[in-house]
């Protein structure tokens, strides 16, 4: 993997470059999975209805094991399921999960100096893809489902510089480490409405550790997080 296991807490690191192999590895994956679906659909269940397609928004959180401790930050995602004719259905998931942010005053002590005066900022986040397989046999107002699926997650730090009168003058990504996540999750859909379903989901991922950077230093500091994470999240569905 391109990220090294061994880094300590609240120490200096310098960054690597992303591996193409591992690269490689996760687009197999999502490939795999599209695939496995689309051989599903074309062969079985021929004479069955085809269901439509569906968007989920879903927030919660995800709980990272640190070193030394725990974090739970807030998580969003952004999931779609294409058409159907069987009870497995594919699907494509973006997620995002917020890590924090920090900010830097570079003002000058002069006065009269606003004019010239810079503050840099920081965001800290999570991004996420993943190709998903959903098994969701059953038909009714009461739809429990388990998926499987697997992607590249990442940790991400920009910089945003601003001036005294808070326009951006300068904008730069710090850091950008992805690794290879696959996991299971399972959850259930209850109707609201025609085409609208209340979702709740529980899912654990693992992979590659990640590199949570600390509002400390954003682009020197940060504390390995194991390659196990937990979320928990609610939304909506919205059928097409």
């Amino acid at each position: 993997m391109c990220i090294a296991n061994n880094i300590k807490a609240f120490t200096m690191k310098n960054h690597r470059s992303p591996s193409l192999i591992s690269t490689a590895q996760s687009l197999a994956l999502v490939v795999a999975l599209f695939s496995a679906s689309a051989a599903e659909a074309q062969c079985c269940n021929q004479g069955r209805h085809q269901r439509p397609g569906s968007f989920e928004l879903s927030a919660g959180a995800t709980q990272l094991a640190l070193t030394e401790s725990n974090l739970v930050p807030f998580h969003a995602d952004l999931t779609y399921f294409s058409r159907s004719r069987g009870p497995i259905r594919s699907g494509i998931r973006l997620g995002i999960v917020r890590l924090g942010s920090s900010s830097i005053d570079d003002s000058p002590s002069l006065p009269n100096s606003s004019e010239n005066a810079a503050n840099t900022q920081y965001r800290m986040l999570l991004p996420g893809m993943s190709g998903v397989l959903r098994l969701d046999p059953l038909r009714g107002g009461f739809r429990p489902f388990v998926e499987a699926e697997a992607g590249v997650d990442a940790t991400f730090v920009d910089r945003r510089a601003l001036n005294g009168a808070g326009e951006r003058i300068g904008y730069d990504i710090t850091t950008f480490q992805p690794a290879l996540q696959y996991g299971w999750s399972a959850g259930v859909r209850v109707r609201l409405s025609r085409g609208a379903f209340l979702v709740m989901r529980y899912g654990n991922k693992h992979g590659g550790s990640l590199n949570i950077p600390l509002e400390e230093g954003p682009e020197s500091q940060f504390e390995s997080a194991d390659g196990d994470r937990q979320t928990a999240t609610v939304g909506l569905s919205f059928g097409l």
